[in-house]
């Protein structure tokens, strides 16, 4: 939290946060949501690391053929929340973003099935180091 803090931080962040994951030519997307806490919402999409968005006559097992994985949530902190905390909303602004670690390691490691993670397939997790 602080002060000048806007949706635009939020983007730029998180959108270099994806590059830095995934490469530098990683597209991210943000698509207008709902969550309690923040407002504006959104979630959070980068380009698939399987088929790197292309759209082909098979669709790719990882993303159905949308070319895109939904990696988490985010958003800017909602005012009463902000208010709750003893802070002036009119003065100081925050971000807030929650991914799940088995959609980083679906789209990092180019899992193509995140049900993968939670079995008990001690060979496939041996794979991933």
């Amino acid at each position: 939290m602080a002060e000048g803090v806007h949706f635009g931080h939020l983007k730029g962040m998180l959108t270099g946060l994806c590059r830095e994951l995934f490469g530098e030519e990683q597209r991210v997307r943000f698509r207008p949501s709902y969550f309690p806490f923040t407002e504006p919402s959104a979630e959070v999409d980068t380009t698939c690391p399987k088929c790197k968005g292309a759209q082909a006559a098979i669709p790719c097992n990882m993303c159905g053929g949308s070319g895109w994985i939904e990696l988490g949530g985010s958003g800017m902190v909602h005012p009463n929340v902000i208010r709750e905390v003893g802070y002036d909303p009119q003065r100081y602004s925050g971000w807030a973003f929650g991914f799940g670690v088995e959609r980083l390691g679906l789209a990092r490691y180019g899992v193509d099935d995140i049900r993968r993670f939670v079995k008990s397939d001690t060979e496939f997790l041996e794979q991933l180091g």
